[in-house]
């Protein structure tokens, strides 16, 4: 339960910071919701703030709740992710980096408009989760991002 609170509030804290320097249109902040398969099935809510990084790139980080039954057994695991988006364009390609107390998981995926993503990856084992088998290897997951603040320049 601590780990995942100093979790969530770094991630809020991180950003807050970047949230401070750039004007409301410069970014893209709003919840998002998921479902991967990662040696069972986890669904994922969270938020997610993404800014403009060298020309037409997005950079977007992400801190949400993993909600899982796997073995009989109920389990809530904190987040948090980079996401680097190379181009702007509806159909674009990503590269993601996912961490939890238990798992670093490198994945590429395509996203439409990075309103919606699928991502493909493998999950290293940092640490196990007590009475839990190892939470390490593929991983596949659709995701929802819904912006809050978008707005069309016409």
């Amino acid at each position: 339960m601590q780990n995942r609170s100093i979790l969530w509030i770094g991630c809020m804290i991180i950003l807050l910071a970047f949230g401070k320097k750039v004007m409301a249109q410069d970014h893209l902040i709003g919840p998002t919701l998921s479902y991967q398969f990662q040696k069972g099935s986890i669904i994922k809510t969270g938020a997610y703030f993404a800014v403009p990084f060298l020309g037409d790139n997005i950079l977007r980080a992400d801190a949400t709740a993993n909600f899982t039954w796997t073995q009989k057994k109920f389990a809530v695991i904190p987040e948090g992710a980079i996401t680097y988006y190379p181009q702007t364009y509806v159909l674009t390609p990503f590269l993601r980096t996912e961490i939890t107390p238990y798992t670093f998981t490198p994945k590429l995926g395509v996203s439409l408009a990075t309103l919606l993503d699928i991502d493909f990856g493998y999950g290293f084992s940092i640490k196990d989760k007590k009475d839990y088998r190892p939470m390490k290897g593929f991983a596949v997951s659709l995701r929802f991002s819904i912006p809050l603040n978008y707005r069309l320049n016409m």
